[in-house]
């Protein structure tokens, strides 16, 4: 969450933007991939798009089990945003 949150404030100008922009992002993260799961239109992809969300990665590792999967995740995860971050941190220097 903390790394969505770095590029939320990256690509905003204003801080109570950031915000707004850094919870929606994080709630998408969080419930949008298993809500868009839950629905049926995608056949047999429903379980990897639920696997795409935070949550199904969280519900695991709250319940004490660290598995490589999770962690490399949340690794991915993490490196993707502060990629996405380190992009329009560059991409207002060429403006």
């Amino acid at each position: 969450f903390v790394s969505i949150g770095i590029f939320a404030s990256a690509i905003a100008e204003n801080q109570i933007v950031a915000f707004v922009i850094a919870v929606a992002l994080s709630a998408f993260c969080y419930l949008g991939f298993e809500f868009l799961g839950s629905f049926k239109w995608f056949g047999h992809i429903d379980s990897i798009i639920q696997q795409t969300g935070i949550y199904s990665h969280y519900v695991s590792m709250s319940r004490g089990v660290v598995d490589t999967r999770d962690v490399i995740y949340f690794g991915g995860v993490i490196a993707f945003f502060l990629l996405l971050t380190r992009t329009a941190i560059q991409s207002r220097k060429w403006k």
